[in-house]
Formats: C-alpha cells, sequence, structure tokens
C-alpha cells in the first residue's frame, strides 16, 4: 500500500518523524504508541497534507505528486474528534455529502448513486435517524459517525483514521472495528492510530509501533517486549477463550 524511504516530517524547527523506512501492506493496520510518538503527523503525511522529506510512495507514486483531487480520490482521512470541530452547523447529511466531492464539482447537484452512497454509508454507521441534525447538536461520539461515515461515501480505497472510537462507548468502539474488518476483509486498506491496543490488535492484520518520532517495530504479532519499551511499564498476556487469542494487560512498575 505505502512504501516509506527515510521519512522526515516537522512543524516549524520541531522534528516530529525521524528517518522512518517500511513497507506497509494493504488490509487493517494498527498505528500505535503514546501520546506525542507522531502517530497523527504519520497519518497527516500519508493523506498529503503536511510536507515531508524523504519518500512516501502510495502503490508506487510519491504522494505530494498527487493534486489534491487526486488524492482526495485514492484516500480518506478522519482526524480525531478531539482535534476538529466544525465550526459551521452543517447537519449529519452535509456532512457526509461533502465525502462524494472528489467525484462531482462543488456546485454539482448530487445524483441518485451519490445519493445511495450517502443513506448506505449512515445506514452502516447506525446514524441514519441523526442525518437532519445539526453536526453541532451531536455528542462527541456521535459526531465522529458522522465523520466515519463521511470518509465511506468518499469511495477511497485506503481510509486514514486518526483515534477513530476515542470518543465512543465500549459497544459502539467494538462495532466500529467490527466494520473496518469488514471493510478490510472486502478490499479496503485501513491504517487506524488507536490508544485502545486491545481492541485494534484483535481485528488487525498488522501493526507499526511509533514512539518519539522514530519506528520502534512492526509486524502481525506484538510482545510484552515491544509493548514495554513503548509504554515503559509492563504488560503480561491473556488468553481470550472467546476469539481464542491474547491479549494484553498493563501493570504499573
Amino acid at each position: 500500500m505505502y512504501s516509506l524511504r527515510n521519512l522526515y516530517a516537522s512543524y516549524g524547527k520541531k522534528s516530529v518523524l525521524r528517518d522512518l523506512s517500511l513497507d506497509i501492506p494493504p488490509g487493517l493496520v494498527s498505528l500505535i504508541g503514546p501520546n506525542g510518538s507522531g502517530k497523527s503527523t504519520l497519518l497527516r503525511v500519508l493523506s498529503g497534507l503536511m510536507p515531508y522529506s524523504g519518500n512516501v510512495l502510495l502503490h508506487g507514486r510519491e504522494v505530494k505528486t498527487f493534486s489534491r483531487r487526486e488524492i482526495s480520490r485514492n484516500v480518506a482521512f478522519v482526524m480525531s474528534s478531539n482535534n476538529f470541530r466544525p465550526s459551521y452547523p452543517f447537519s449529519v447529511r452535509e456532512i457526509i455529502e461533502m465525502g462524494r466531492l472528489p467525484h462531482r464539482g462543488i456546485f454539482t447537484r448530487l445524483t441518485h448513486y451519490d445519493n445511495e452512497i450517502i443513506n448506505h454509508s449512515a445506514e452502516i454507521l447506525g446514524i441514519s435517524h441523526l442525518l437532519s441534525r445539526g453536526i453541532m447538536t451531536l455528542s462527541d461520539g456521535e459526531r465522529q459517525l458522522a465523520f466515519i461515515a463521511c470518509s465511506l461515501a468518499q469511495s477511497t480505497e485506503t481510509i486514514l483514521l486518526d483515534e477513530p472510537t476515542s470518543a465512543l462507548d465500549p459497544d459502539k468502539s467494538a462495532k466500529v472495528f467490527a466494520l473496518l474488518r469488514t471493510l478490510s476483509d472486502d478490499g479496503r486498506s485501513i491504517i487506524a492510530a488507536v490508544h485502545d491496543i486491545n481492541l485494534s490488535l484483535s481485528y488487525s492484520d498488522y501493526y507499526i509501533a511509533v514512539k518519539g518520532g522514530e519506528l520502534i517495530s512492526h509486524g502481525q504479532k506484538i510482545s510484552a517486549e515491544v509493548l514495554h519499551g513503548l509504554y515503559g511499564t509492563k504488560f503480561i498476556p491473556y488468553h481470550n477463550d472467546e476469539r481464542n487469542d491474547s491479549m494484553w494487560r498493563a501493570l504499573p512498575e
């Protein structure tokens, strides 16, 4: 999906990402690491929203060579609800409609096909009953679901999500990751920056661990040693009988 070589990114004089080199496979990928590790910055680079040095290739093409419309037809990016709050009272339907903009002109009327995609996106996120509501009247969790629905309506092959479940209750968080798993199984590639490692890793094909702007580890199976290095505390595995896999418990040191 993506190929990164000697990637550097900074905000002014503050270096955030340093010498990242890896190939990111297709599928559902969890991006993990402590706060301030560079996860959000990496997603912004991958989405073409942030300048960088080095190489970032999407399907073999340098991301910085894509026009804004080209990249938005290939990559949808859902920012964290903690970092983005709309300042205009769009309705939920209008928010989801924005996902269709890369496929039509700003002043072009929505087609029947567009409306079908918009309605279906709202339906699978369980927010059809909110379509007429103003986005600023919603809870943080409802607003986050509307933004995810917008990304689905964008109909891109790749979806990037920054903390997609941070404002959601546990049941809705599990529903979102189950949806991401289904989308991945249907052929979409998804990278999600997350804090809940047990929820995310149980659904993911692959993980990327970053800390201090540097790549710590990546692969299919994570270890207690990697988690200790990331978060500075001991982790012990325990078996999840229902899913027949291992989960992780952090212990204070």
